[in-house]
């Protein structure tokens, strides 16, 4: 660990491993342990990372810091810096989960908007840093991330033996390169006599890493076009690509994709069995197992521990998906809507964050991001690059439509 000359902290760590004997029964298995995470200040591991690099920044004499984040991250540092009134900005992605912005906003963060996945928003917080001078705070590029997040690892050792398994979801890479990194040095000092093995998993549409791995590549397979509701590890160019490759390896380990619909219904079978919220990158530890005691990778007699990243009620989906009543929205309702974006639009030349914003944010920025892709695709608006922001204007043919939703307004 780096020299802390002022420790910034809000009680982090100290996170229980809890024997879900239900849930274990339910996949077969003899022990199945979670490392419930969720139990961070700000319900993520990321509050790890958060303590020693704000501690670290205010130590240096920075009074900013800036990071990209796909929400968990970004999240824990603006409480961090609230603590020490440090401004903190942050480069989100346009699909950041509702929960993990409401916490930035709450702690009273800058948030800016990349247009697009997380390498945008990593390449926009390298120019602010260098331009302004302010503190590097992102995950991928500050390695005091790493010396964080590898203290789940000591914790490990200090509540319980070492598992056979060891299952970590995968966006980056950096946090199983992470545990990985903290197994190895406690295994050097002789605290430990044996290693767990390894197993990554990801999103199938999302599997830079995975499908890396099974077709026994070194690098990661980059893949421009990436889908899934687990924001939390939806990163089509893991930095750490190279790193959890080798690990991986390294462990004797093993490499797995699951689809979106396996990690919300495991979400919803972690929260019913053993009373843990955890988001959908975080179930994804848990709905792995199946296919993989199947398989005969992994004893039933085994032990196998999950990280439980972060918590469900950060995110978008897994919320949605608990609602048996919940139903999708009518025609009207969506017509609606597309009528308000249609209208915002023809007044002055704008761009989707604004127009989330004039609408007090009450649905999701993913959501209004669809409505404006249905509507450039039907001709209604066209989009031009300016920058860095992609500005909004309405076509002839959508004057024309807005037209007629005036007139339907005044029949009902």
């Amino acid at each position: 660990m780096p020299r802390v000359e002022r420790t910034v902290s809000l009680g982090e760590g100290g996170t229980p491993l809890l024997k879900a004997e239900r849930l274990g029964e339910n996949l077969g298995l003899k022990r199945l342990v979670l490392k419930d995470e969720t139990r961070n200040p700000t319900n993520s591991f990321k509050d790890r990372p958060a303590s020693l690099i704000i501690s670290d920044a205010v130590g240096r004499g920075f009074d900013t810091v800036v990071c990209a984040s796909n929400g968990n991250q970004g999240a824990s540092l603006s409480a961090y810096s609230a603590k020490e009134d440090v401004t903190c900005h942050l480069i989100v992605p346009n699909d950041l989960d509702i929960g993990k912005l409401a916490q930035m906003i709450a702690y009273d963060a800058e948030v800016d908007e990349a247009n697009g996945l997380i390498e945008k928003a990593i390449k926009k917080a390298v120019e602010l840093s260098e331009e302004f001078g302010w503190y590097q705070a992102t995950t991928e590029l500050n390695p005091l991330s790493v010396e964080a997040l590898k203290t789940i690892s000591y914790e490990i050792s200090e509540q319980d033996e070492v598992p056979d398994w060891m299952i970590v979801a995968m966006g980056s890479g950096v946090t199983i390169h992470s545990i990985w990194k903290g197994f190895r040095e406690l295994e050097a000092i002789g605290r430990i006599h044996r290693k767990p093995r390894l197993i990554g998993v990801q999103a199938q549409g999302c599997s830079p890493i995975t499908s890396a791995f099974e077709k026994g590549r070194d690098e990661p397979i980059v893949q421009e076009m990436v889908t899934t509701v687990a924001m939390a590890i939806k990163v089509s160019q893991p930095k750490y690509g190279v790193t959890a490759l080798r690990d991986l390896k390294d462990s004797d380990g093993y490499s797995v994709t699951i689809t979106d619909e396996e990690m919300l219904e495991y979400g919803k079978e972690i929260a019913r069995s053993e009373g843990i919220y955890a988001e959908p990158a975080s179930a994804a530890t848990v709905a792995c197992i199946p296919k993989l005691v199947d398989s005969g990778l992994i004893d039933r007699s085994d032990t196998v521990m999950s990280l439980i990243t972060s918590s469900g009620l950060k995110t978008n989906d897994i919320l949605q998906s608990l609602s048996r009543r919940r139903r999708s929205p009518g025609l009207g309702s969506k017509l609606a809507t597309k009528g308000r974006l249609l209208r915002d639009i023809s007044k002055k030349k704008t761009y989707g964050y604004a127009l989330w914003k004039a609408m007090d944010k009450e649905m999701t920025l993913g959501a209004v991001y669809q409505h404006l892709s249905d509507l450039e695709e039907r001709g209604l608006i066209v989009s031009q690059l300016v920058g860095k922001r992609r500005y909004l204007q309405i076509t002839d043919k959508g004057d024309r439509v807005l037209a007629a939703l005036n007139e339907l307004r005044l029949l009902l």
